[in-house]
């Protein structure tokens, strides 16, 4: 798995779960709380947490960062 995608199991997970946070995180409608149980995190902390140490900012301040998108 390192070999072929440079990453532990563990990593891509992790990377598999906040690339789908973010997408889902330009979705206004959604909660912070509701992205997170969408991402497989048991409460929102925790997935704060991670997303600050991946990304440098939290959820929230990405959400206000990046505008929403636009569904058809």
């Amino acid at each position: 798995m390192r070999r072929v995608c440079h990453l532990t199991p563990q990593q891509l997970l992790i990377k598999i779960r906040l690339d789908a946070a973010v997408r889902l995180l330009r979705d206004p409608a959604l909660s912070i709380s509701a992205v997170a149980h969408a991402c497989g995190y048991s409460d929102h902390s925790a997935f704060t947490r991670k997303f600050r140490s991946v990304t440098g900012i939290s959820p929230q301040r990405y959400r206000e960062r990046t505008p929403p998108s636009r569904t058809a």
